[in-house]
């Protein structure tokens, strides 16, 4: 057993005990997570698929987690690394990166006025011709998320924005239901995906604003487990 890494042995036991589920807040623990999402979960720069992770809700991060392990969502690597891991380990991640300040890698991208303009209008408007609610109405108007379910949107690498939306509006990714964004990305224009992509990395590149505070704003509809505003007071 001593010539097994020490970094595999310990997600091979992931989940065993609560107190292995603590001892996760040790940094050394967090390696394979820092080896793609950074150090301080800021993100990777140079690789567009590597988000950041901190200062995202808790709630979030757990579900996601959970989606990876049990094929809600769907990436090999994730999928491998989370397959054993126990809810109590996995909520120790999702609190470790959710009180990290927030922080993103993503850089600026150059955009076209008419393209920065849609963008705009689908962050702040939608589109009511095709039934898309405004970004801001579910991640705030700063677009830094509200706790304890919604991400914040502001600083993801484009190329990552482009993935998600097209893995919801392929069944790749599925949230809990009622399954809002699997909605909106369907309804989205194709060439919005890239339009938005571009300009939520630039708005957000190297933010640092938290998320709202639980019943912050009410949601304009239920979605998945996220509770409606006067459901959280």
């Amino acid at each position: 057993m001593r010539h097994v890494p020490w970094l595999l042995f310990t997600f091979f036991l992931a989940g065993a005990t609560p107190a292995r589920a603590e001892a996760i807040a040790d940094a050394e623990r967090l390696a394979a997570c820092a080896a793609c999402h950074g150090a301080e979960g800021q993100g990777k720069v140079g690789n567009e698929y590597y988000p950041h992770l901190a200062g995202k809700p808790a709630g979030y991060l757990l579900d996601q987690l959970k989606a990876f392990r049990d094929g809600r969502r769907v990436y090999p690597q994730m999928t491998w690394l989370m397959r054993n891991m126990g809810d109590d380990y996995l909520l120790a991640i999702a609190r470790h990166y959710a009180e990290l300040p927030p922080q993103s890698s993503a850089q600026a991208v150059p955009m076209k006025p008419a393209d920065e303009a849609r963008a705009r209008q689908l962050v702040d408007e939608g589109d009511v011709a095709r039934g898309v609610p405004a970004c801001s109405a579910c991640h705030g108007r700063d677009l830094a998320g509200l706790a304890p379910g919604v991400p914040a949107l502001l600083g993801l690498p484009p190329d990552y924005v482009v993935a998600q939306l097209g893995a919801w509006r392929t069944g790749a990714r599925a949230a809990h239901g009622p399954d809002c964004m699997a909605d909106v990305a369907k309804a989205l224009d194709v060439s919005d995906l890239r339009t938005l992509g571009d300009w939520l990395a630039s708005q957000g590149a190297g933010h640092s604003l938290a998320p709202a505070a639980a019943g912050s704003f009410a949601l304009p509809q239920r979605c998945g487990t996220m509770p409606l505003a006067e459901e959280a007071r």
